[in-house]
């Protein structure tokens, strides 16, 4: 039988002897001393799982110090009186019923929907009144009824700690190991999130609302993105997804494109021989990725999204290591030969549409998705049994 947990007061204040202390984790650990008494404190910032000193310094009345890592850590705050090096407060990062906000910095679909499921496992590992913010509520609110939402910028109040889920640079655009553990280009999308929040990954889907739609097409269809922000991102084998429409279409499919930028975009023109979806809102698309029997995309936010409302996915890209997408998935990779992983070895520059670190303005320029064929891609999605062969649809 389970046990009433006592409510914690939200004890973000402390009395000293003859001035006040308040803190807290908000964007790191934070203490503040106020009161007219002079006096000066040793203030000490330790990391409890191993017992180290992270950051310390001296203040005195009506000044504050704080810690530059702002990622998760399970604090121990101690507080010297300098005059007799008394210990005059001390407090451990315990979180239990206490408000806490995550913030998912990014607007990408993608990154949001690799991120968000750590925020609910968070919440259930602390059992913290949890608060959080997205550029896409309106997904998650319904399936996440212990979370409050709210929307990027809001002010919230009465915060315990607060958390910024993001890839975090400094000033010389060097990664900052104050916001990210770890190197994030090295390890899965997802895995941010819970280095963050101090979870052990575990790759689950997030909880999306669902389309409350009919069926949109009776025949068995598949979807398909092609389109991305960078050329880098593209299935750069010009005559690929063309051959690949028929492939499907052969195997008695309509093949459906969800790209919201249509027929042409930035010089790559999607095949020939597709039903085209008008941009609209969401809701729309995860309808289509509901019913359908299969969806082929690139490295782009559709196929996150296509992974989380659980459609069969095969996610083609060159440009990036396997182990950087979710794991559930058919992943078509370049060929060994060929170079690939730029992603996971170079800083992206969202500025330049054609950056291609190792090869770019020569003939191996995006070699990596050159070299995928649609036939590759075809079998690996016969081999993984999710769309029948010519022959085997002819007899069924």
């Amino acid at each position: 039988m389970g046990k009433n947990r006592r409510k914690k007061q939200s004890t973000f204040q402390k009395e000293l002897p003859v001035n006040i202390c308040r803190f807290s984790f908000v964007d790191g650990a934070l203490i503040e001393i106020l009161g007219n008494v002079h006096e000066f404190y040793l203030v000490q910032f330790i990391d409890t799982a191993n017992n180290e000193v992270v950051h310390q310094g001296e203040i005195q009345n009506n000044q504050w110090i704080r810690t530059s890592r702002s990622y998760f850590t399970k604090w121990k705050i101690n507080i010297f009186r300098k005059s007799d090096n008394a210990l005059v407060f001390s407090h451990v990062y315990d979180c239990e019923d206490q408000r806490v906000y995550i913030a998912l910095e990014s607007r990408a679909l993608g990154d949001t929907m690799a991120w968000l499921h750590s925020v609910e496992e968070f919440r259930g590992k602390h059992a913290c009144q949890m608060v959080c913010s997205t550029f896409m509520n309106d997904l998650f609110a319904e399936k996440y009824p212990d979370i409050e939402f709210v929307e990027p910028g809001v002010v919230v109040h009465d915060l315990y700690a607060m958390y910024r889920i993001g890839w975090f640079y400094d000033a010389d655009g060097n990664i900052d190991y104050n916001k990210n553990v770890r190197n994030f280009r090295e390890q899965p999308l997802g895995e941010t999130a819970s280095d963050i929040l101090g979870l052990n990954y575990s790759g689950f889907r997030p909880r999306i609302k669902d389309a409350d739609l009919p069926r949109p097409m009776v025949q068995d269809y598949v979807c398909i993105a092609v389109h991305a922000t960078a050329q880098a991102k593209y299935w750069n084998n010009k005559a690929g997804w063309q051959e690949l429409v028929q492939l499907l279409k052969d195997s008695g499919y309509q093949v459906v494109l969800l790209s919201k930028e249509g027929r042409e975009y930035m010089g790559n023109k999607a095949p020939d021989g597709v039903i085209y979806i008008p941009e609209g809102p969401l809701e729309q698309i995860v309808n289509y990725l509901k019913h359908a029997k299969l969806f082929i995309g690139i490295g782009s936010g559709l196929s996150w999204l296509s992974w989380a409302v659980g459609c069969p996915t095969c996610l083609i890209s060159g440009f990036s290591y396997p182990y950087s997408e979710m794991k559930d998935c058919i992943r078509i990779a370049a060929d060994e030969s060929a170079c690939g992983g730029c992603f996971n070895r170079y800083r992206l520059d969202p500025g330049d549409w054609n950056w291609c670190p190792d090869h770019k303005n020569t003939a191996r320029a995006f070699e990596c998705t050159k070299t995928i064929t649609a036939e590759q891609v075809m079998s690996a999605i016969r081999k993984a049994g999710h769309v029948l062969s010519p022959i085997e649809c002819n007899t069924a």
